[in-house]
């Protein structure tokens, strides 16, 4: 059996795990969820307008993390960061916790992975959990040799080993398993998973190819959570710190449930690099909030991408704006669970202005960029196409789609057997950008003779409601990867999205999924999108956006990062 490719670990690297599934973002982002760009201030922000990178754009000038080496910085110290939701579900795996801030809050104390990205979207293999990754051909079928780090254990002393890499496989290999994951990725093809030469390696067997094959165990999941019911409800506000490992672990009482806060603090059960900071506090705060905190001086970061926040934080002393493009897709979030009617949601797409809708999003901040037309490439990615269905943005055409579908008009509004056509759209918090948006909205949809409610929650309720899929029109999209294998399985298969699909389609990605070379799979992933989304409408695109993020100016090894794994270890103060 010969190694066609190794990834071995020669040296020590950072110790950040990549999530591989998508995470749903809100419209307005959450702060640290995903990549910026580079920019900084000198204690203001500021006017000139950052236009969107498109194609073409070099990778080394779209990101800035203030870049320090550890061993100049202060040691110690404390780091407060907001949230706009935090749980309730603390396992980002299932569904309902599967949003950039349980991501990002939960990346502090779980770190189980065998990979970590580069600011361009390549996989290292990380070598706080993995020593070697090594994959062949055998009686014609894909093998990987896997190492793992002997000293890698879990919080509760349970050492990461084969059986690790076995329970992982049982819970994402199959969406009928009982397990609320949110897709079941390269595990499908997976056909087996079985000790090495000792605990520390395993042999795993594809059934079928699929790539990129660095997808496998990019998370490693504790094997307690083969229970079903702990799988799914059993993080319920109750982060469970005992079956995580990272270096960082939740402090005592460190989740107040009354609060809102959830605080971690290095753990003492950590191999790798240790961290700097001595303790990192999240606190789950609506926008408005958040923007008095940072004003007086009681968190040290905040998203600053909607123009309410950026115009009231722009000038703070001993600040600086570092700003960019959101590794992001979305803003129009059609549940075809709820909005079942396809023709309806064509309709909708059609009908909507997004540049109208864009401008209400970036009115009053400096950053301009033409509209998306992906949910799974950014527009600087060289596989980037536009998808979005054409015509679009015209109320005719809209209505013609009704009417074909055997809709007419009654007043203001189409009708179908005594139906309205009508849905509502739910907008999260009291930033007045999201509720300017769906004012918008309602009245463009109004002109088509579509009638849409707005159904109005608090920032908390956003994973709740999503992840639950208890509403029928959203502003929030997804997280955005270099490369869109699993993405585009994750939004047009029809088994992860309870049938809704086609059995072409499901063909078409079936097929995708065993192209070997990375262009030319990425290039059949746009040809599945454009015809999914011509043909069923329910994951359309207005914005990708700045992140914008106000920070004190002395905090090190944070901020734009692009694809790169987030390394919490080397965050830390400046000597003044």
């Amino acid at each position: 059996m010969t190694a066609n490719t190794a990834y071995t670990a020669s040296s020590h690297e950072a110790t950040k795990n990549s999530f591989s599934r998508r995470a749903l973002i809100g419209g307005t982002a959450a702060l640290g969820a995903v990549g910026l760009l580079s920019a900084c201030g000198n204690g203001s922000a500021s006017s000139e307008k950052t236009k969107a990178a498109g194609a073409g754009a070099n990778i080394e000038d779209l990101y800035n993390i203030n870049a320090q080496d550890v061993n100049s910085l202060k040691k110690g110290g404390t780091l407060r960061l907001p949230a706009g939701s935090i749980g309730p579900n603390f396992n980002f795996y299932t569904q309902s916790g599967n949003t950039s801030d349980n991501v990002n809050v939960m990346s502090t104390i779980s770190q189980a992975g065998m990979w970590n990205l580069d600011f361009d979207g390549t996989y290292k293999l990380n070598t706080d959990f993995a020593v070697s990754f090594e994959h062949s051909k055998k009686d014609d079928k894909i093998q990987v040799a896997v190492k793992l780090n002997p000293k890698a254990v879990f919080n509760d002393g349970t050492p990461i080993t084969y059986k690790a890499l076995q329970s992982t496989w049982n819970i994402f290999k199959s969406l009928d398993n009982g397990y609320n994951i949110v897709t079941s990725g390269i595990y499908e093809f997976v056909e087996s998973v079985e000790k090495g030469e000792d605990d520390y390696s395993a042999t795993v067997t594809f059934s079928k190819p699929f790539y990129p094959l660095q997808s496998l165990f990019s998370e490693i999941l504790h094997p307690a959570l083969e229970d079903v019911e702990l799988f799914n409800n059993g993080f319920v506000d109750e982060p469970h710190p005992e079956y995580w490992a990272g270096p960082f672990t939740l402090a005592d009482k460190g989740w107040d449930s009354t609060a809102k806060t959830f605080s971690v603090v290095p753990n003492d059960k950590w191999w790798g690099t240790k961290p700097l900071l001595d303790k990192i506090v999240f606190t789950q705060m609506e926008s408005s909030a958040a923007r008095a905190a940072f004003k007086n001086d009681e968190i040290d970061a905040i998203g600053a991408s909607t123009s309410s926040t950026y115009a009231e934080v722009k000038n703070i002393a001993g600040t600086e704006l570092r700003k960019g493009t959101r590794l992001y897709a979305g803003g129009l979030d059609i549940n075809p669970r709820r909005v079942k009617d396809a023709a309806l949601r064509k309709a909708i797409f059609v009908g909507t202005n997004r540049e109208a809708l864009a401008k209400i999003q970036f009115q009053g901040l400096p950053y301009e960029e033409a509209i998306p037309g992906s949910m799974i490439h950014m527009p600087f990615s060289p596989y980037y196409q536009d998808s979005y269905p054409t015509p679009n943005n015209s109320v005719s055409e809209a209505q013609k789609i009704l009417e074909a579908a055997g809709y007419t008009k009654n007043g203001d509004y189409y009708e179908k057997d005594g139906t309205k056509a009508g849905c509502a759209v739910v907008v999260f918090g009291d930033d007045p950008t999201n509720k300017g948006k769906a004012q918008t909205f309602t009245q463009q949809m109004k002109d088509v003779g579509i009638e849409i409610r707005i159904d109005q929650h608090a920032d908390s309720e956003f994973a709740t409601i999503l992840g639950n899929w208890d509403y029928d029109i959203s502003f929030s999209g997804y997280s955005v990867s270099a490369d869109a294998t699993e993405s585009t399985k994750q939004f047009y298969y029809s088994e992860n999205n309870e049938g809704i699909g086609s059995k072409e389609i499901d063909a078409l990605i079936d097929a995708m999924t065993l192209i070997e070379d990375d262009k030319e799979r990425n290039l059949a992933c746009n040809e599945i999108e454009k015809k999914h989304m011509a043909e069923f409408a329910f994951l359309g695109t207005i914005t990708n956006g700045p992140d914008f993020v106000m920070v004190k100016k002395t905090l090190a090894n944070y901020g734009p990062r692009l694809y790169k794994s987030m390394d919490w270890t080397a965050v830390g103060w400046m000597n003044s």
